[in-house]
């Protein structure tokens, strides 16, 4: 085998375990975000991110083997995935794909179950603390720090505020997804060239 061959075997197998850590890292960080994004496109990411580890770990077997067939099926995969993954980050990314921090704070109201969004966020009442007093409600304690009345009070809106936490989730979404999207394309042409210098050792030795 050339040394090119060796090279870029060896950058496959090194360019594979980091994809599939990244991956994995991924999993973890919507695992722990699970409310940041619609819940379709949280699955759909949960899928993708499952197969890149799935074929990564493969793709290392394969390199490690030398196997044209399974490094061929790791190259068609990494590139139908990227297709994929590039779908489902633009879905995330558009205005349907980003949840609505209005629609879950008025549903919150509605059922009076604001305490959670108060105390996670730090914000107090749809717009603004005002929401209670206009209704002579007393203002909950989930609407102070540490939810003493001592403490200071929470003058932004959870509205607002939950918006730009799921802006800011939508965001770090999107650098994750088409960092991978990256990896993908790299680790489908790492493959390819393995592949064909994999096929042209095998026909050398039959001579």
């Amino acid at each position: 085998m050339g040394c090119a061959t060796t090279t870029v075997k060896i950058a496959s197998i090194i360019f594979n375990i980091i994809l599939a850590i990244f991956a994995i890292g991924c999993i973890i960080g919507i695992s722990f975000n699970p409310d940041a994004m619609r819940e379709d496109i949280a699955i759909g990411a949960y899928i993708a991110c499952s197969l890149i580890v799935f074929f990564a770990f493969l793709g290392c077997f394969a390199a490690i083997r030398e196997s044209v067939c399974l490094t061929a099926t790791c190259a068609v995969f990494l590139l139908v995935l990227a297709a994929l993954q590039i779908a489902l980050t633009c879905i995330g990314m558009s205005d349907t794909g980003v949840r609505s921090g209005v629609d879950t704070v008025n549903k919150a109201w509605e059922a009076n179950a604001m305490d959670e969004i108060q105390r996670e966020h730090e914000c107090c009442g749809k717009v603004s603390p005002n929401d209670y007093i206009t209704l002579n409600k007393a203002v909950p304690k989930s609407c102070y720090f540490d939810e003493d009345e001592a403490n200071s009070l929470f003058h932004e809106g959870c509205k607002d505020k939950l918006q730009q936490y799921y802006d800011n989730e939508s965001y770090f979404f999107a650098i994750a997804s088409w960092s991978l999207v990256v990896f993908e394309i790299i680790g489908f042409l790492l493959a390819l060239f393995l592949v064909i210098n994999f096929r042209n050792t095998q026909r050398r030795m039959q001579f």
